[in-house]
């Protein structure tokens, strides 16, 4: 605890300046240029990381070839051709275009191993 008054009474001050500040949302240019490298550095470890870990490793390359559309068309075929397949998720169109060729790869090998 602070025990010269004065200096107690900046503090408080200086604090509810900070807050005020902090909930309008204003930054110095130091904090934004601050804030702008930090999502620099945390974008490029993101994307470092990702090109590592390729998800689709093991989906056949016809699959890995498909666009978007050709990927929900197959899978929608798939789905016409055996209506009572059950998967952990339908609702592909909100899927990104990896999990979809996961999702098609995983379609075709229970198709083979139905057959």
């Amino acid at each position: 605890m602070i025990k010269n008054k004065k200096l107690h009474m900046y503090e408080v001050v200086a604090h509810e300046v900070a807050m005020d500040a902090a909930a309008r949302r204003e930054l110095t240019e130091e904090q934004r240029a601050e804030s702008r490298e930090l999502l620099a550095f945390a974008q490029a470890k993101l994307a470092e990381v990702e090109a590592k870990h390729d998800r689709c490793k093991d989906v056949r390359p016809a699959i890995r070839a498909m666009d978007r559309p050709s990927l929900l068309k197959r899978l929608t075929e798939i789905f016409k051709v055996q209506p009572r397949a059950v998967f952990a998720f339908r609702d592909y169109a909100r899927l990104s275009d990896d999990d979809l060729r996961l999702a098609l790869e995983n379609a075709e090998q229970m198709i083979e191993r139905l057959s």
